[in-house]
C-alpha cells in the first residue's frame, strides 16, 4: 500500500497527462484517419491519412512506454511482481503495435496491395490488445490493493478496468479467429473507452486520494 506524497502524485498526475495523450491519439489514428483513408476516394487522401495515423499512433506508444515505466516505479511497491508483469505486458503491446504499423507504412508504397496490408495491420492490433487486457487486469488487482482509492472509487474503478480487460481480451481472440462474432462485439468497447478515460482522469486529481503506508 501506499502513502500520499507530492512526489508520488506529481508522478501520477504526470501519468495521467500520458494517459489522454494515448486515449487522444488512439481514437484519433484509429477513428479519424484510418478510417478516412479506408474510405477515401484519392490515392492522396488515403496517403496523408496514413501518414498522419501512423504519426499519432507512435505518439501514442511513445506516451505508453512512459505510463508503463512510471506505472511500475509507483506500483512495485504494491506487488512487485504484479508489477513487474503489468510493466511488460503493456510494453509488449506497444511493441506488437509499433511492429504492425509497418505494415501501414508499407501500404503507402504498395497500393495495390493496401488492402491486405492494412488488414494485417488490424490484426497485429488485435494481437497487442490481447496484451494489454492482461496488463489492465493487473493494473485493477495492483489499484485495489493501493490504499490510493477512496472507498467510492474502489467499488467502481477496479471492476470497470476489470471488466475491460474481459472485452479486450475476448473481443481481440473473436477478431484474430476471424470470428463474425467480433464485429457484433464492437459497441462493448465503450466500456473500455470509459474506464480508461476514469482511470486517466482519476490520475490527475488523485491528490485528494487517501493511502496507509509508505512506498519504498
Amino acid at each position: 500500500m501506499l502513502t500520499p506524497s507530492p512526489a508520488l502524485f506529481a508522478r501520477l498526475r504526470r501519468a495521467g497527462m500520458a494517459y489522454w495523450v494515448i486515449i487522444l491519439a488512439g481514437l484519433s489514428s484509429e477513428m479519424m484517419f484510418r478510417a478516412t483513408a479506408l474510405s477515401a476516394t484519392s490515392l492522396s487522401q488515403t496517403v496523408s491519412a496514413l501518414r498522419i495515423s501512423a504519426l499519432l499512433d507512435s505518439v501514442m506508444i511513445g506516451a505508453d512506454i512512459y505510463v508503463a515505466l512510471t506505472f511500475y516505479a509507483v506500483f512495485r511497491a504494491v506487488d512487485p511482481q504484479k508489477a513487474l508483469f503489468a510493466m511488460v505486458f503493456r510494453l509488449t503491446q506497444g511493441a506488437v503495435i509499433a511492429g504492425s504499423l509497418m505494415l501501414q507504412l508499407a501500404a503507402l508504397h504498395a497500393p495495390d496491395q493496401a488492402a491486405w496490408l492494412m488488414a494485417a495491420q488490424a490484426d497485429g492490433y488485435d494481437l497487442g490488445l490481447l496484451f494489454f487486457a492482461l496488463n489492465t487486469a493487473l493494473m485493477a488487482q495492483l489499484l485495489c490493493h493501493s490504499g490510493l482509492l477512496s472507498p467510492m472509487t474502489k467499488r467502481v474503478l477496479p471492476p470497470l478496468l476489470m471488466a475491460s480487460a474481459l472485452i479486450y481480451g475476448i473481443n481481440s481472440t473473436l477478431a484474430l479467429l476471424g470470428s463474425n462474432f467480433a464485429e457484433t462485439l464492437a459497441p462493448s468497447y465503450a466500456i473500455p473507452l470509459v474506464s480508461e478515460s476514469f482511470f486517466a482522469f482519476w490520475l490527475l486529481v488523485s491528490r485528494h486520494s487517501q493511502a496507509v503506508v509508505s512506498p519504498h
